[in-house]
């Protein structure tokens, strides 16, 4: 199917997959909020305003799900619709570490309720500077060349999905919350085909962090 018929999102810079175990090792070297928002984000292919607004209330530790409300959904025609998010190993490790002191899982700075909109980009944005300084290339989009966003890590997302692991397309789409199409439309009715989403998640976070402690050893 024709991109524009699977969804309508604007695209955004991103760091494509072969890139981002690179960005995922020095992404986890960083101890701060932000930077955990940032590989929550990653890990759950969510979108960033998604994780900035993620609520305690949301996740299920038992079964292992993030639960987002359909109005937070952006581009969800039935608001009434939530979207499951299934959590990996490492994310649960990630919500755990953080503090419980309001209803937000990212607080933001000096007390405030959550991260600012730009939160997440900068941390990008920092690695980014940090790896050029270091003698690196960067994080920047292969087609466009500018400096990969934190939307645009789901474009890594999805190309890995569909390259690399072979995931059917109603199943990486689903993960992405696309749901322009009729195979998604009718996934949805199939519990959001969960447990599939919950195996491909898994994958990913195993190419991140396999692929990760190679590139330490090298």
């Amino acid at each position: 199917a024709s991109p524009a018929v699977i969804h309508n999102e604007e695209h955004q810079p991103g760091v494509g997959y072969r890139a981002i175990p690179r960005f995922w090792v020095q992404l986890q070297a960083r101890d701060t909020i932000p930077a955990r928002g940032l590989e929550f984000q990653i890990l759950t292919a969510g979108r960033p305003g998604e994780v900035r607004f993620a609520e305690w209330d949301e996740i299920d530790f038992k079964d292992r799900l993030w639960t987002i409300p359909g109005w937070k959904v952006k581009g969800r025609k039935d608001k009434s619709k939530p979207h499951k998010v299934p959590l990996t190993k490492r994310a649960i490790e990630i919500l755990k570490s953080m503090p419980r002191d309001g209803a937000y899982v990212f607080p933001g700075y000096r007390g405030k309720a959550t991260m600012s909109e730009n939160a997440l980009n900068n941390v990008v944005k920092d690695i980014h500077d940090i790896d050029l300084k270091n003698g690196g290339n960067g994080f920047v989009d292969p087609e466009s060349g500018k400096i990969a966003t934190a939307h645009g890590m789901r474009s890594a997302f999805k190309d890995w999905a569909t390259e690399i692991n072979h995931a059917a397309d109603e199943v990486s789409e689903l993960a992405l919350s696309h749901i322009d199409t009729s195979s998604t439309r009718e996934a949805y009715k199939r519990e959001q085909l969960v447990p599939k989403r919950r195996k491909l998640m898994n994958a990913y976070e195993k190419y991140l962090s396999a692929t990760a402690v190679k590139r330490r050893k090298e």
